[in-house]
């Protein structure tokens, strides 16, 4: 009911015979609801009703409203190439911009929906078998929204007082930030060194733009690697969150070669269940994780 003001204008009567239509407050023609130019008054004064149907005003071929209206209202001309059909029943269609189809469920939501350009780092976050939890926390550092001390002291200036709002709690040497967490502190540097071996991106800086760079140029590759590639550096992201989080919240320290073959576990258990092509590439890249005789013939190659 809430939508309601905001899908009016996408119900269209296709006319049949007339029947089933307002003649007032229907989308039936271009000009939009009559009732948006003829007032209330207008209609009940040229002895019409308000709940009259597009029928009950078209008789023998021509619209039944005084002439007095075709001089107050020109617009009313164009309807005189509207005709009724009295063989065959009203419709109603969706209708968005020129296009008018039949009602789908997929017609609404594009027509309803806030929609953008697709953005170039879209298919680095979210892609076929992700770690949806990973592909959430690649997002919002993407986005710049997670809530580090630098966006926090943004908001509350009195907290400058506390120097450890200003300190990073994985390295305590610089501001807890998305630019330095991910991954130009120390200790997130360390595991980045220690895991990217295994994806192939042994020459890619512990810096977030370098690694985002890597992944955009080859960001629709089916390749087997480069979908292990994602996955490393999305769980790689959200491990160092989570060990962030531990140290702040509960005092809880890993170090970084420890975090480190905990990513690299989560990633080879995604990849023992994840659906790849039967091929050599494949099969080598396996062999690698050490992870053998298990069958997978779908996405990915």
């Amino acid at each position: 009911m809430q939508l309601r003001s905001l899908i009016r204008t996408h119900v269209w009567s296709k006319i049949g015979n007339g029947a089933n239509t307002s003649a007032w407050y229907d989308y039936w023609c271009d000009l939009g609801p009559l009732g948006d130019f003829l007032s209330p008054r207008t209609i009940t004064d040229a002895d019409f009703r308000l709940k009259d149907s597009v029928a009950n005003v078209y008789s023998n071929g021509i619209w039944t409203w005084p002439v007095a209206w075709r001089d107050l209202f020109p617009v009313l001309i164009q309807l005189d190439q509207v005709h009724l059909n009295p063989a065959k029943l009203d419709r109603l269609l969706w209708r968005d911009g020129d296009a008018i189809n039949d009602f789908s469920t997929s017609a609404v939501w594009h027509s309803v929906r806030h929609s953008e350009p697709e953005v170039n780092w879209c298919s680095v976050v979210w892609f076929a078998q992700c770690v949806p939890r990973h592909a959430f926390m690649m997002w919002l550092i993407i986005k710049g929204k997670l809530l580090t001390h630098d966006k926090i002291l943004q908001w509350d200036f009195s907290r400058r007082k506390n120097m450890n709002m200003m300190c990073c709690l994985l390295c305590y040497e610089n501001y807890d930030s998305h630019t330095h967490l991910f991954f130009e502190c120390k200790y997130s540097s360390q595991v980045w060194s220690i895991v990217r071996q295994k994806v192939g991106m042994s020459s890619v800086r512990p810096r977030w733009v370098d690694i985002v760079d890597w992944l955009l140029v080859r960001a629709r590759s089916k390749l087997v690697t480069v979908y292990v590639a994602k996955l490393m550096v999305a769980a790689t992201s959200y491990y160092i969150w989570q060990e962030r989080n531990a140290r702040l919240f509960k005092n809880q320290v890993r170090p970084p070669e420890k975090l480190s073959e905990i990513i690299i576990m989560t990633v080879r258990y995604k990849l023992m269940g994840a659906k790849l092509k039967n091929n050599e590439r494949v099969r080598k890249l396996l062999g690698e994780w050490e992870i053998h005789g298990i069958a997978n013939n779908d996405d990915g190659g």
